[in-house]
């Protein structure tokens, strides 16, 4: 009986989520940020996909960011966003957020963010731009 009860308590330890990450209710409140906006070079470049980050914060502000997943030459931009953010006043936490920039037109501003990018902070971003055109290469003679 005692190792069901053992085993009960550690699958329970095993799979609550440490520190609130994640957790809905624990995620601090963004109150100030930039707005992102598609990198040129990406675009240029024909990149779009997800960036997924960890964050960590001090209770006011991003204090760290951990790249966990990136396409291209996204990374940067995604990043440099994400440290505009502050908070109201939290516990400090971590979290993970995804930034996804994709070719689907550019997006209507957002009357409440003033951006034109779909935020769902602390959670997500997502950021879009036309597709560029693809340009034909000369033709060799």
């Amino acid at each position: 009986m005692l190792i069901r009860i053992l085993a009960l308590v550690l699958c329970s330890a095993l799979f609550t989520p440490a520190n609130g990450q994640n957790d809905t209710e624990s995620l601090p409140i963004v109150t100030k940020f930039e707005c992102p906006k598609y990198p040129e070079k990406a675009r240029s470049l024909h990149i779009e996909g997800v960036v997924i980050m960890q964050i960590t914060t001090d209770g006011h502000g991003v204090s760290g960011v951990k790249v966990l997943r990136a396409a291209g030459v996204l990374a940067p931009y995604a990043e440099a966003n994400v440290r505009t953010w502050k908070f109201t006043d939290h516990l400090p936490t971590t979290f993970t957020v995804t930034y996804d920039y994709a070719f689907e037109g550019n997006y209507k501003q957002d009357p409440a963010t003033k951006c034109d990018a779909k935020m769902d902070l602390p959670k997500s971003v997502k950021v879009s731009t036309e597709r560029p055109p693809i340009q034909d290469s000369p033709r060799p003679r």
